[in-house]
């Protein structure tokens, strides 16, 4: 039986939620629900749903895609989870801590699926490193850059870092012991340059850099265990990995250093579209095929680390 599903805001990442949620063959899209009735009914009619200003018409549904401004995810999602709906959240969950740890709460006592749009845990290259890392994670190094859009005034945190705090805590694993920071602000006040140092209780540090103030996009990530370097294109979704295995010095007429470094380039499977696959994972949430409690417990500590960056940088 297909579950009822509404999606929330009808923004571009909404129309993108409707779009995957319509190709389910698991789903049914159901309703979009936007303050502008016009452009809730541009999403919804070519997939064959209905477009709706009320909220109230989310709440007849199995499960709800939240996909509006960040401020108002507490008092849409809120009374939702309190009435046992399951809902995927985009990140971040909400735009405070205290926020965030309401949300979690509602959704246990409600028993109700809560999940939040990590994406980047379904990008495929994640998924494959996962399964070539090798050894104890020692260093992590995060790039996640775009140029300028005079579009988006949300916190380069928000918008982008995030991301990469929760595939570090992710990658890496264990406790973090301090964070440190800084940022750029641009001249009309918007926070578009992050960058930022997670130092683990068991000794690793990752350093994580998001920027809207490049030339060129860029999503990436080099983690270094003890024994292997795995370099991760998030864009190409593809994986190259190094194992260092020796080094000498020859006298040839004079001290020449040799090296060699294993280079090989691992098959990662594509699963889909990794929005699509974080979708089939909350219906597995909805179902009851998966773990909501285990899902649930992974979102709290990047919203709490998004925090601390918050208060160090400003």
């Amino acid at each position: 039986m297909s579950a009822k599903v509404a999606v929330i805001g009808a923004g571009n990442m909404g129309a993108n939620h409707a779009r995957v949620i319509a190709a389910s063959d698991r789903a049914e899209l159901a309703v979009v629900v936007d303050v502008d009735a016009a452009r809730a009914a541009s999403v919804a009619e070519p997939l064959g749903a209905v477009g709706e200003t009320a909220i109230e018409r989310a709440a007849e549904c199995d499960a709800v895609v939240i996909a509006a401004n960040t401020e108002a995810h507490l008092d849409i999602a809120g009374p939702l989870l309190e009435a046992g709906v399951n809902c995927l959240v985009e990140k971040p969950l909400a735009d405070d801590l205290a926020a965030v740890d309401a949300l979690i709460a509602a959704s246990e006592a409600a028993d109700a699926a809560l999940m939040c749009g990590f994406v980047e845990r379904y990008n495929p290259a994640v998924v494959g490193a996962r399964d070539v890392m090798a050894g104890t994670p020692r260093h992590l190094i995060s790039l996640r850059h775009s140029p300028h859009n005079p579009r988006t005034r949300s916190s380069v945190i928000d918008d982008l870092l995030i991301h990469d705090i929760d595939l570090a805590l992710g990658l890496v694993g264990g406790q973090i012991r301090s964070v440190g920071g800084g940022r750029w602000v641009s001249p009309d006040g918007v926070e578009e340059v992050v960058d930022c140092t997670l130092v683990f209780e068991h000794g690793a540090v990752a350093t994580l850099s998001s920027s809207r103030a490049s030339q060129r996009k860029v999503r990436s990530i080099s983690l270094t265990t003890d024994d292997l370097l795995v370099e991760i294109d998030l864009l190409r979704h593809d994986l190259t990995t190094y194992h260092h295995r020796s080094g000498e010095v020859l006298d040839r007429g004079g001290p020449i250093y040799r090296a060699e470094t294993v280079v090989e380039i691992p098959f990662v499977r594509h699963a889909g579209e990794p929005l699509a696959v974080q979708f089939e994972h909350f219906l597995d949430l909805v179902s009851g095929d998966a773990d909501a409690a285990a899902e649930r417990a992974t979102l709290r500590a990047p919203h709490a680390v998004v925090h601390q960056i918050k208060e160090i940088v400003r």
